[in-house]
């Protein structure tokens, strides 16, 4: 049994097609330094970051009352587990206790709530619960297809959701939500643009799992898209659940298409590879970013999905000079050993840095009524390895919690090599504005 959750928010290794290393190659980027040998951040001290500059390494006081703040997600399991998310929170409140001295010099702790059943919304309710009692200032989001429980509790009690990957509607539109990736809609929308407008794809066949969320997001945006700038498109859909992916996929080889975009993640995205890559077909092919995963393109090989796009939401080719995916690298090696920095993780990590550094400027004793005036009101703010932030509805209006919806494309070229294929960032709100499709919040 497995499932087609598409999680469209994880960024392949920052390389060129010309190495393997999972640090960029751009002279542009900001190069390590030898530091003390022991920390990350001295290797970077006063460097320009998306906070500044990078502080010279200082730790929390250990003896000091904690800041408190929720995290949630699936961590196992055969449905929608991603525990690259919850390694790369504990990472990230690992460096800035260790090394960036907490919050006003008080360290952060971690409450943690994993979902046993993504489908819960008892379990997600209950979640809420416990961090409102907690009297966590921030619960940071990873993923659970029944956060939208969870969120309602938060809601009830003032406490905002910041980040993770967004799936449903309460994710994308709750005023309390701060999102900073573009979720199913951004990508759908990415994928659109760079296979009609820039490939000049004709047409176009949309594979998408039969769950309200994801066929919203591949019709509503995807394939609105699409036929907005002219292409035909042809519908799959396949079952939430699925053994066997192949029916599916041949139906949309056998449409003759220029392009398939893939509405799955999870455990579906080695089995929908392999399903094209049997069936030979010459379609360029678009999946989310989860699928970009090694341990997924492993199980197929290499060789068959070279030439795949993805999108991502960092840029592989940098050029703004910021330390932040050099030091982003070297604290998961240090602090998450063995957790794949180029997976889902750079959403956690980067969630948890935005949040520190809004808590970081609030001062220690910030309320999570602060905390939730200081994100609606954020116009063009820094993101950590990511695209600046706006939020309170500025850039999306029917999904007013998309704070950074804006995808970058990516093509596979080899073993652990991607390659930008959409020369920058692809700026989803203006693709939707310009088109005149009145996005609509996902089921």
């Amino acid at each position: 049994m497995v499932l087609g959750v598409s999680a469209s928010c994880s960024e392949p290794e920052s390389t060129s097609a010309s190495t393997t290393t999972a640090l960029p190659t751009s002279n542009d980027s900001v190069e390590p330094g030898v530091g003390d040998g022991v920390t990350v951040t001295s290797r970077f001290t006063g460097a320009p970051w998306f906070d500044g500059t990078v502080p010279e390494p200082r730790a929390a006081d250990a003896s000091a009352a904690p800041v408190k703040i929720g995290f949630t997600n699936v961590d196992s399991g055969p449905i929608g587990a991603l525990p690259e998310l919850h390694a790369a929170a504990d990472a990230a409140v690992a460096l800035i206790n260790t090394e960036l001295g907490g919050v006003g010099g008080r360290p952060i702790e971690l409450v943690p709530c994993i979902l046993s059943n993504p489908l819960s919304a008892d379990e997600a309710q209950a979640c809420g619960r416990q961090f409102a009692a907690a009297d966590v200032v921030a619960v940071l989001g990873g993923i659970g297809l029944s956060n939208g429980a969870l969120i309602d509790v938060l809601e009830q009690n003032g406490i905002p959701f910041i980040g993770g990957i967004p799936l449903n509607s309460p994710e994308m539109t709750n005023p309390l939500s701060f999102q900073f990736s573009g979720g199913s809609p951004g990508a759908f929308v990415a994928f659109a643009q760079d296979a009609v407008e820039r490939q000049g794809a004709k047409k176009i066949a949309v594979l998408f799992a039969e769950y309200p969320a994801i066929q919203d997001a591949a019709l509503n945006y995807g394939a609105a898209v699409a036929e907005k700038l002219g292409a035909e498109v042809v519908e799959v859909p396949f079952p939430m659940v699925s053994q066997d992916y192949s029916a599916a996929a041949q139906k949309a080889a056998e449409s003759n298409p220029d392009a398939i975009f893939v509405g799955a993640a999870d455990l579906a995205c080695a089995p929908i590879m392999q399903a094209l890559s049997d069936l030979k077909t010459t379609a360029q092919v678009y999946m989310v970013g989860a699928c970009a995963d090694a341990k997924q393109i492993d199980k197929v090989g290499v060789d068959n999905v070279v030439g795949y796009r993805f999108n991502v939401e960092g840029r592989i080719d940098q050029s703004d000079k910021l330390a932040d995916t050099e030091l982003y690298t070297l604290a998961m090696e240090k602090y998450a050993p063995g957790t794949n920095s180029r997976s889902a993780a750079t959403v956690g990590f980067r969630s948890a840095m935005n949040l520190w550094a809004v808590l970081n400027r609030l001062g220690p004793d910030a309320t999570s009524e602060k905390v939730i005036e200081a994100f609606a009101s954020a116009r063009n703010a820094p993101s950590f390895d990511g695209h600046p932030y706006s939020c309170g509805g500025t850039l999306i209006p029917a999904l007013p919690a998309m704070c950074a919806p804006q995808e970058v494309i990516a093509e596979l070229r080899g073993p652990s090599q991607f390659e930008e294929a959409s020369e920058g960032w692809i700026d989803v709100p203006a693709v939707l504005q310009r088109l005149n499709i009145a996005a609509q919040p996902p089921g």
